[in-house]
C-alpha cells in the first residue's frame, strides 16, 4: 500500500512540475516535494501502529481430546480411521457390553424386588400390621439398589465410546480384539475439536486502543488471497512470565534471556466461516480495527489483502 501511495504522489509530482510545469523545479521546490512524502510516510505508519495495529503472529489452536475407556473390556468394533471427520455423537469404538449388560439385568431384577418390598412394608406399617423396622430396610435396600442401578447402565452406557464433539480422529490405534481398561493415562485415540481458538499476539504498547467487539482480519498462508473476518473475544493480560510458581527458592533473574513481551488477543470467527476447517498450528498475519481513526482501516484493509495474495507464490527451486 505505502508503494501504491508514492506512485500516486510520484505522478501528482510529474504532472505538476514536468507534465504541465506549473511550478518551477527549484532547490525549495525539491526540498518541500522530498520532505513531504517521508513526513507523510512516517506519520501514516504511527497511526497505523496505533489505531490499526497489525501483527506477524495470529495462532490457531484447536484442543485435543484424549479418548480413554470408561470400562475394561474387549474392543469388538472400531468404525473410524485416522484421519476421519465425525460429528457429536458418533461411535468411536465399542467394547464386549455382555458382563455389563448382564450385571445391569441382575441388579434391574433386585431393584424391582425391593421396590415391591418397599410398597408391602409401607402398606403393612399404615395398616398397623407392619414393623418400622423393616420399612426402614426396605427403603434402605431400594436406595441402595437404584444406586448400583445407575451405575451399572452407566457403565453399559459407556461400552459405546462416542465423539465428544464434532472434530477429526487423527491418532487410531485401537483395533478389534484389543483390551482396553478404565486406566486415565492409557488413551486409545486423539481426537481433534474442529472449533478453532484464534490468539493474536502483540507488543504491550499496541493494547492500549484495542477493545473487545473490535473489528479484526487475519491471513493463514495455508489459504492464498483468502481474508477471515472475526472480533476481538477477550484481551488476555497475562503471560507465562508473570507468573511465579511457589517454592522456597529465591526468583532466579539474569541467567537467561526474558522473551519479547507478547500479549494474546483472542478472536472469535465470524459465523460465516464457522465452516472452514483451520489447521491446528497455523501461524498467520493479522490486524485489528480500533474505533478510532476509521479512515486508516481502509489502508490496512488494502495491505492484508495485498500480502495474502502474495502466498500464492511459492518461492522454491525444488
Amino acid at each position: 500500500m505505502e508503494a501504491i501511495l508514492l506512485g500516486i504522489y510520484a505522478s501528482i509530482v510529474w504532472l505538476i512540475f514536468f507534465k504541465y510545469k506549473l511550478l518551477p523545479w527549484n532547490f525549495l521546490a525539491k526540498v518541500i516535494v522530498f520532505t513531504i512524502p517521508i513526513v507523510g510516510m512516517i506519520t501514516l505508519i504511527l497511526l497505523l501502529n496505533v489505531f490499526s495495529p497489525s501483527t506477524g503472529n495470529v495462532l490457531v489452536v484447536r484442543n485435543s481430546v484424549s479418548i480413554v475407556s470408561q470400562v475394561r473390556g474387549r474392543v469388538i468394533e472400531v468404525p473410524v480411521t485416522i484421519n476421519q471427520r465425525v460429528k457429536k455423537g458418533d461411535v468411536l469404538f465399542k467394547v464386549d457390553p455382555t458382563q455389563y449388560k448382564a450385571t445391569a439385568n441382575s441388579i434391574k431384577a433386585k431393584f424391582k424386588l425391593a421396590q415391591l418390598r418397599l410398597v408391602e412394608n409401607k402398606q403393612l406399617v399404615a395398616s398397623g400390621a407392619g414393623s418400622r423396622f423393616d420399612l426402614e430396610k426396605a427403603e434402605a435396600d431400594f436406595a441402595d439398589l437404584e444406586g448400583q442401578l445407575i451405575t451399572a447402565n452407566y457403565d453399559l452406557e459407556q461400552t459405546i465410546m462416542r465423539a465428544p464433539s464434532d472434530g477429526t480422529v487423527v491418532n487410531v490405534q485401537l483395533r478389534s480384539g484389543a483390551f482396553v481398561a478404565a486406566f486415565p493415562l492409557a488413551s486409545v485415540m486423539t481426537f481433534l475439536e474442529d472449533a478453532p481458538q484464534i490468539y493474536a499476539l502483540f507488543s504491550q504498547n499496541e493494547l492500549h486502543q484495542i477493545e473487545i467487539g473490535n473489528e479484526a482480519e487475519f491471513y493463514l498462508p495455508v489459504f492464498p488471497g483468502k481474508v477471515l473476518k472475526a472480533t476481538v473475544e477477550s484481551v488476555i493480560l497475562a503471560e507465562g512470565q508473570g507468573q511465579m510458581n511457589a517454592s522456597g527458592n529465591l526468583p532466579t533473574t539474569g541467567l537467561r534471556d526474558i522473551p519479547s513481551n507478547r500479549f494474546a488477543v483472542k478472536l472469535a470467527l465470524d459465523d460465516a466461516k464457522n465452516g472452514l476447517l483451520l489447521p491446528a498450528g497455523a501461524v498467520g498475519d493479522g490486524a485489528v480495527y480500533t474505533n478510532h481513526l476509521a479512515f486508516l482501516h481502509i489502508i490496512r484493509k488494502v495491505m492484508i489483502r495485498v500480502s495474502t495474495k502474495l502466498n500464492y507464490i511459492i518461492p522454491k527451486l525444488h
